[in-house]
């Protein structure tokens, strides 16, 4: 079997208690349960014993009878789908495996930053392995009062009705020809705009972003195109969030800290308009993934931290000939420019080698503030909504910087350079391309 491990990869939830707790019993009625409503389900059995793959009767074996579509064994010595392999693989490297189901259920995973449902029987234990800050349920048939939902060991539909509610993607809708009633109350101050009106919010609705990274840029930009009201958002980031991170990555909170960036961003964003998609992918964008991801999208932001990846990912967009919206912070400064492939010069034109030795210092280094990650973010949302739109005019061979210290903008006029390695040979104009 062929692994693509660069498309989407799916929310992933953990399900744990002591041994003979019943949780592979549990599991399978799950399963039927997620199954039947037309999810695709796999499963990672967690064991530290021998390495023992499919056979009648194991726990694995039970979650394929279940109706799993797909089944892995990791333990100390090796984890298998069709194959052995020769070393222990942290959940990170396992769940690119899993590319296009629905979710990934996995047994006895107790670390992670993964959400996490404990099942506690009284026969075998009266008490969480887990404190209930680190669950999102408990499944149980004693009288706790965690503050956490707790559902009864035979309420298999109850637990299915929160993973669905809470962390299934929704299926792929067919685009809506017209504005629902609670659409057009939602969206009603865009529709009030002049030139955009029913049939600009449906643009937005029909419409795909890409966002790369979910920090101190990709935050206020995912928060501002979700309230918009984009149809798809996707967001990749392989970085879970760090205490230090909070200062200026506005969309995680405290209790988010060692959660997937891309998951903790996504509930938030539901929760301001569950009305969209978002797709989730907790991994790095790279030279052999980018062009994948882009040419799923009809527009891709830049909201990463470092040169090598926004060379990637110009390079990308420049291939697919899709538009992206360049980000740039440090210390009180930013900057942010549109390039769209055929009209303009491109990030390369600009910055056309990697330092070197003599690479700039970073946020790490320097420091950054906030609110100057949130304006630069809250700009680059802007030109995506007035590209989907076509309204306005673009920062298209335009450089806009910001200095908070003085509080003021420069437009930079910047020229295509012929000899571009990336742009260079484009000749036609692909601004025009149809994106609905």
């Amino acid at each position: 079997m062929k692994f693509n491990r660069y498309k989407e990869i799916p929310p992933v939830i953990s399900l744990i208690g002591c041994s003979n707790s019943g949780k592979t019993t549990f599991l399978e009625k799950l399963l039927k349960e997620l199954t039947g409503r037309g999810y695709r389900v796999g499963t990672v059995k967690h064991h530290r014993g021998n390495f023992e793959f499919d056979i009648e009767g194991k726990d694995t074996w039970r979650h394929g009878q279940a109706g799993a579509a797909m089944v892995a064994l990791a333990t100390p010595s090796g984890f298998g789908l069709v194959k052995k392999l020769q070393q222990e693989m942290p959940l990170a490297d396992i769940l690119p495996y899993f590319s296009g189901l629905d979710l990934v259920i996995v047994e006895g995973f107790k670390k992670g930053p993964q959400p996490k449902i404990e099942l506690v029987r009284a026969a075998v234990s009266t008490s969480p392995v887990l404190p209930a800050d680190e669950l999102v349920a408990l499944v149980s048939d004693l009288p706790f009062e965690v503050g956490i939902p707790l559902f009864d060991l035979n309420d298999i539909v109850g637990v299915a009705n929160l993973i669905e509610n809470c962390f299934l993607q929704p299926s792929e809708k067919s685009a809506p020809k017209t504005l629902s009633i609670e659409q057009k109350k939602r969206y009603h101050r865009n529709i009030m705009l002049s030139g955009v009106g029913e049939e600009g919010q449906l643009k937005l609705l029909h419409s795909s972003v890409l966002v790369v990274g979910t920090g101190g840029l990709g935050s206020p930009v995912a928060y501002y195109l979700a309230a918009a009201g984009i149809g798809r958002l996707g967001l990749i980031d392989a970085d879970v969030v760090d205490c230090s991170n909070l200062q200026r990555q506005i969309v995680h909170g405290t209790p988010d800290i060692g959660r997937f960036k891309v998951e903790s961003a996504r509930e938030k964003l539901l929760q301001i308009n569950p009305d969209i998609d978002i797709r989730t992918y907790p991994h790095r964008m790279t030279e052999d993934n980018a062009e994948e991801l882009v040419e799923q999208y009809h527009i891709v932001v830049d909201a990463t931290d470092n040169l090598e990846s926004r060379y990637i990912l110009n390079k990308a967009c420049i291939n697919q000939k899709k538009p992206f919206i360049y980000g740039g912070v440090l210390s009180m400064v930013g900057q942010v420019m549109t390039i769209v492939p055929g009209k303009g010069p491109c990030f390369r034109c600009i910055f056309r080698e990697l330092p070197g030795k003599r690479r700039p210092k970073g946020t790490d280094e320097v420091g950054i503030l906030g609110s100057v990650a949130g304006t630069i973010g809250s700009i680059q949302a802007t030109e995506v909504i007035k590209y989907l739109l076509g309204q306005g005019e673009l920062l298209i061979g335009r450089l806009l910087t910001m200095d908070a210290r003085s509080m003021s903008f420069a437009d930079v006029e910047v020229k295509k350079d012929a000899q571009c390695p990336d742009c260079g040979h484009l000749k036609r104009d692909y601004g025009e391309k149809p994106i609905c």
